[in-house]
């Protein structure tokens, strides 16, 4: 079968239904297979619960279990591995990254989601479940939320690549090694319930995890499920400036969310011999968000009066009013069938993969704007504190002449009076199937005096990602609704429930009934377009559809020497990437199939060498390069032509993948047991920097007949030159073993990083990398003892540039951010632990700014979180 037929089969059998019945007939053979536990099972298990009333420190034993695979590897790698019964430290995978040296967290309305490892764009980061390379459902980018602890026995982040590892690494490659049934032998439950709520809005938050595995050492099967729910609400003021700085715009945000990640595991490994053993895993998460968002905007350019950037009084300010109820949804779906094999002197490995991923967005949003001046409010304003300005709403009276001037002061929003009322109808949809064949060999032989580890190896990825692209049609459904006579009745769903907000504005407002208002608007949208009032096809947006393949075939030697306390690794990788880039060019007089092909091959080559100083201190030298490929939107061929103003809006096909060479240096040193103290210098000369800006077409891929478009503006994404990410970190680990009997127990996990970048874009500014904090700085106070498992961390990161924009003045940033959580665990006895976690104990705020901190752009506060439960392992 060719490999288009393949994919072509498997992509047949997607969508959730498949995989619950993959999963639901994994879990029946599971639970056939447990039942044949026998009592030589059930004396292991026994065995196992006797080392848990030994230890019960799981801090300590993850921090040595890691401490020793960073100390092995040939790589400079960060790990956090599960303690000596399988417990994984975290909750999550972000979670666990969240603490390792250099790796700052990007979060989103205060959840961990995405990483930036040496505070690099998210996109440099490649992720891996046990050694296979897959795509995130985001643009490439993975949700590490999404990854839960019972599927893991150990994360860890190798910031330099060798060539046995694809090259779409940057920054750091993540590898989720899932659990091992084989690795335990009996019967062995892991279950964790927990409970909590959020502090803004009193929303509920729910933990569940089960986990069960089986062994006899020749067979094991593993299962797993996992879910996390939240009732959130978020506060959210934005605001918009002119060019002296004088703010233009207040948007005043209130977010009502559901969130919840799912996931489910099965895994079966078969150990027939010693020299031979086969694994089957089939893992699938998902990521669901239902938004509700109450917006008020207030015009301040069109009220009459005074606007100054500190403050301002002003008369006949117009609303806008916006709600929703949305929906994200995004899931990935990852198969990985493997084997390894020892046959006489060479060790053979092979991976086949499959892995689906889907992202949804449905958010459809009624835009009501007020029309009548009396309808509008009169206003002052004082931003004395930057963060959260202070409103004074008056009524507007409209005067005998005419004239209109300040009413009677009042502190609730006037939500009524909107004369007009439109949809904009975001919908967007992205998927990708990626099939993988890998297949390694290993061959230990005499070289140069030394022990050596000759590998080689192929890979053939064939990727596909297909989009109808964003649309976002307005409607005018008010309009249409009562020249039909169709109900539409936006007024009867405000209602008397005011906003969950910790800030205080000035005034107030109350929750529009968004749900109910949905389902009308829902149904008024299918009876115009029964009417024939409505043309469905408005819906898409046919320059935005795409529809990207991407092969890419690698090959890779490296030979690994080792003799005394030196350790060298050379080698090399080879990629030849061909990728189909499909879309539509769309013009006034419709739209053109447009594809474009590209072809690039490159070598990768890499030095590793590690030295043994003394017994306990190592040294590291590596010389490293990488790659990074575009998003596949960014990737499409489809673009929109407008002939009036000149100008091009689209993908760019002709992209190339951002690449990296670079060095690390580093020392570490093994001064205790489960100790570590280290410091690392990097850098990276990156060149092709991706970046969204304004260029000129410059060629003749969107002429069309009478249209020479070589001169028009280019509005797409770009490679800019001359990048550079340098850094240097530091990082201690113990637990102080040195302290007296009755306080011993207390240790520190410490790392700091000092990084700086920049690249220079193609009208010669040269900005820093977004995403790049100047320090990243993660700690851990934990204490560990007499059953107490205690964690203090804090997290903090200096500011950084989240979106460049053609002027500097417009550059947006994130504001330093810092974050205080604990966690306390108890050990009741042999089988069950409490615990407690206390979230954002700050109460810290999200800030974005643009060009400097006195204009913030974006202020938003999601309040403390609480959960407390409990686990239980046998």
């Amino acid at each position: 079968m060719k490999t288009s037929e393949l994919m072509a089969a498997q992509g047949n059998c997607s969508g959730l239904p498949f995989k619950l019945s993959v999963l639901a007939l994994c879990c029946c053979a599971f639970t056939s297979t447990a039942v044949l536990a026998d009592a030589a099972a059930n004396t292991a298990a026994e065995k196992s619960i006797e080392r848990i009333s030994v230890t019960a420190s799981p801090i300590r034993d993850s921090q040595e279990e890691s401490i020793m695979l960073q100390r092995e590897a040939t790589n400079v790698v960060n790990v956090i591995a599960a303690d000596d019964i399988g417990r994984f430290p975290d909750q999550t995978a972000a979670a666990a990254l969240s603490r390792l040296p250099a790796v700052a967290v990007q979060r989103d309305q205060g959840q961990e989601r995405y990483i930036q490892v040496r505070g690099a764009p998210a996109r440099w980061t490649a992720v891996s479940f046990d050694g296979v390379n897959v795509l995130g459902a985001e643009e490439r980018v993975f949700r590490f939320d999404s990854v839960p602890a019972a599927v893991m026995s150990a994360v860890d982040v190798s910031k330099t690549l060798t060539p046995d590892m694809p090259s779409e690494a940057l920054a750091g490659r993540v590898d989720i090694k899932t659990y091992s049934p084989l690795s335990k032998p009996g019967f062995h439950t892991d279950i964790d319930l927990g409970l909590g709520q959020l502090e803004l809005g009193a929303g509920d938050q729910q933990r569940y995890s089960g986990r069960l595995s089986w062994s006899d050492g020749e067979v094991g099967v593993m299962g797993a499920l996992s879910g996390f729910k939240m009732e959130q609400v978020t506060d959210n003021n934005e605001r918009s400036y002119d060019s002296s700085g004088t703010p233009t715009l207040f948007d005043f945000r209130s977010y009502q969310l559901e969130r919840e990640t799912n996931s489910a595991i099965i895994k079966f490994e078969f150990a027939p011999q010693p020299e031979h053993k086969f694994a089957l895993t089939s893992l699938y998460t998902e990521f669901v968000d239902h938004e509700l968002r109450n917006q008020f905007q207030l015009d301040l350019s069109k009220g009459r009066g005074t606007r100054g950037g500190q403050s301002g009084e002003l008369t006949a300010v117009p609303v806008t009013a916006m709600f929703q109820d949305g929906q994200y949804e995004n899931s990935t779906f990852v198969n990985t069938l493997t084997g390894q094999h020892e046959l006489a002197d060479w060790e053979l490995a092979w991976d086949l993969n499959y892995t689906e991923t889907e992202s949804l967005t449905d958010l459809p949003i009624l835009r009501r704007s007020q029309t009548d001046p009396r309808q509008f409010h009169s206003l002052s304003y004082d931003l004395s504190n930057p963060l959260i300005p202070q409103v004074q709403l008056y009524s507007t009276i409209a005067n005998a002449d005419g004239s209109l001037s300040r009413g009677e002061a009042t502190s609730v929003l006037n939500q009524s009076g909107f004369g007009f009322d439109g949809l904009i109808n975001y919908k967007g949809e992205a998927e990708t199937q990626a099939f993988t064949l890998k297949t390694d060999a290993a061959y230990n032989w005499q070289s140069a005096g030394a022990d050596a580890r000759l590998q080689l190896g192929a890979q053939y990825d064939d990727r596909k990602a297909t989009s109808p692209g964003m649309s976002s049609p307005f409607i005018m459904l008010g309009p249409l609704a009562g020249a039909a006579g169709i109900e539409f009745t936006p007024d009867a769903f405000n209602t008397d429930k005011q906003w969950d907000s910790d800030q205080n504005y000035g005034f107030t407002a109350n929750y529009f009934d968004n749900a109910a208002a949905r389902g009308q608007i829902d149904t008024a949208v299918a009876a115009l377009i029964g009417a024939g009032l409505i043309d469905p096809a408005s819906f898409s947006a046919i320059e935005n559809w795409y529809e990207v393949t991407e092969e890419i075939t690698s090959l890779y030697a490296m030979n690994t020497w080792t003799w005394d306390q030196h350790q060298i690794l050379l080698g090399v990788r080879a990629e030849r990437v061909d990728i189909l880039s499909q879309g539509y060019l769309k013009q006034s007089d419709g739209a053109t199939p447009l594809d474009v092909a590209q072809t690039n091959t490159d070598l990768f080559p890499s030095l590793h060498w590690n030295v043994d100083l003394t017994e306990d201190l190592k040294f590291r030298l590596s010389g490293v390069t990488g790659s990074s490929r575009p998003y596949f939107s960014q990737l499409r061929s489809g673009a929109s032509v407008n002939d009036t103003d000149n100008a091009v809006s689209g993908g760019n096909p002709n992209l190339k993948a951002e690449t990296a060479v670079g060095v690390d240096s580093s020392l570490e040193w093994y001064f205790a047991d489960a100790a570590l103290a280290a410091v690392n210098f990097f850098q990276r000369k990156v060149d092709n920097v991706l970046f969204d800006s304004v260029t000129e077409v410059g060629d003749n891929r969107f002429d069309t007949p009478g249209f020479d478009r070589s001169g028009y503006d280019y509005n797409t994404t770009l490679n800019g030159d001359n990048g550079k990410l340098t850094g240097l970190e530091f990082s201690y680990i113990q637990q102080w073993d040195f302290l007296p009997e009755s306080i011993r127990g207390f240790g520190l996990q410490f790392n700091m990083a000092f990084l700086d970048s920049e690249f220079t874009t193609p009208d010669g500014r040269t900005v820093a990398l977004p995403g790049t904090s100047d320090r990243v700085i993660n700690s851990s106070l934990f204490y560990e003892n007499h059953g107490w498992s205690v964690r203090l961390n804090w997290q903090w990161r200096d500011q950084w540039l989240d979106d460049i924009s053609p002027d500097s003045s417009g550059d947006l940033y994130w504001q330093d951010s810092e974050r205080l959580d604990l966690s306390v665990r108890y050990q009741l006895n042999d089988t069950f632990s409490v615990y407690a976690d206390l979230n954002n104990m700050t109460d810290e705020l999200g800030v974005r700014f643009q060009g400097s901190e006195n204009k913030p752009v974006e202020v938003e506060g999601y309040g403390r979180r609480f959960l407390m439960g409990v686990r239980a392992n046998f």
